[in-house]
């Protein structure tokens, strides 16, 4: 009897043992595809890569054909971080300006690919109210889901009106060739010191503690030159200060009735000191260098994520 009880015994405890191995192996099964789930987002989204030269850099542009807008639908999976310090010194200045382009590209792509989502579901949400009505942002609407209130509240804080008819102004796009014009106009096409040095690719000035100090800054004057840890960064900063700067309130009321950029190039002249020098010298880089052809681009490509109309 004795030996029997031993046998059940053994068996229950090999029953026991083998179920543990079976909820082990099953808990370790589901990390994995935990796991890789976790993996496949994260490569989902464009990916910072820094760059420590030249060579680096046209080897990257290279390997993930970032000489190729064709993105199918989707983001770029990869975006240049920062021109490397010995970007200056290519003789070529053909082959200089062209590599400038397609390495803020990914950038500008995914800038204002942000800003036309936002812009899209902005008006889906205004389009459930009479054109007479007014939306009443700070108290919230009957019409709006929980999920479209706070939207709309973030967007208010953000863009820094509560005015429906005003937020449609601000939370709009800057035509691409434009975009590219002043990049390569305030940096010298990547090679001034504050591109080089802090990713500031369009002049911006902050008079925050972490900002790069102009050489030639006049006596009693306090501004410096913004650094950003990106171009990324450098060019979602240049779109909100177009978006919410008082000095280019006509340029965006310009932008209401067209997207031609040579069109909207006369209401920029106060972005620089130079005035109406500047705004010509941005028309001569916009023609001379063909920018407008990365348009066409660039709309087919919100043509495949359904934002463009």
């Amino acid at each position: 009897m004795s030996e029997i009880v031993k046998m059940n015994n053994k068996y229950l405890s090999w029953i026991f043992f083998s179920l543990i191995i079976l909820c082990v192996l099953s808990l370790y099964s589901k990390l994995i595809q935990i796991k890789s789930v976790c993996q496949t987002s994260r490569q989902e989204g464009p990916r910072l890569v820094e760059v420590h030269s030249t060579q680096e850099l046209i080897r990257i542009l290279n390997t993930y054909d970032l000489w190729n807008l064709e993105y199918k639908g989707k983001l770029p999976s990869k975006i240049i971080k920062n021109f490397p310090l010995d970007f200056k010194t290519i003789g070529n200045e053909d082959r200089k300006r062209t590599i400038f382009i397609y390495t803020i590209l990914p950038s500008a792509l995914t800038a204002l690919t942000e800003i036309e989502k936002e812009k899209n579901q902005l008006k889906q949400i205004l389009s459930k109210f009479p054109e007479n009505q007014r939306l009443t942002i700070s108290n919230g609407e009957k019409n709006l889901s929980s999920k479209e209130a706070k939207f709309i509240i973030h967007l208010a804080k953000k863009y820094r009106t509560s005015d429906p008819q005003e937020l449609l102004k601000r939370v709009n796009v800057v035509p691409l060739s434009l975009l590219l014009a002043q990049a390569a106009l305030e940096s010298n096409w990547g090679t001034s010191r504050f591109a080089l040095e802090g990713n500031n690719l369009f002049g911006i000035w902050t008079y925050k503690r972490n900002g790069m100090i102009p050489l030639n800054r006049p006596p009693n004057t306090y501004h410096k030159v913004a650094r950003y840890s990106s171009i990324l960064q450098a060019v979602r900063d240049y779109l909100y200060n177009l978006n919410v700067g008082w000095a280019y309130d006509k340029f965006r009321t310009a932008r209401l009735h067209t997207t031609d950029a040579e069109e909207l190039v006369p209401y920029l002249p106060r972005y620089s000191q130079l005035g109406l020098i500047y705004t010509s010298r941005l028309k001569t880089i916009i023609n001379t260098y063909n920018l407008k052809a990365y348009e066409a681009r660039f709309k087919l490509y919100l043509a495949q994520l359904n934002l463009y109309n």
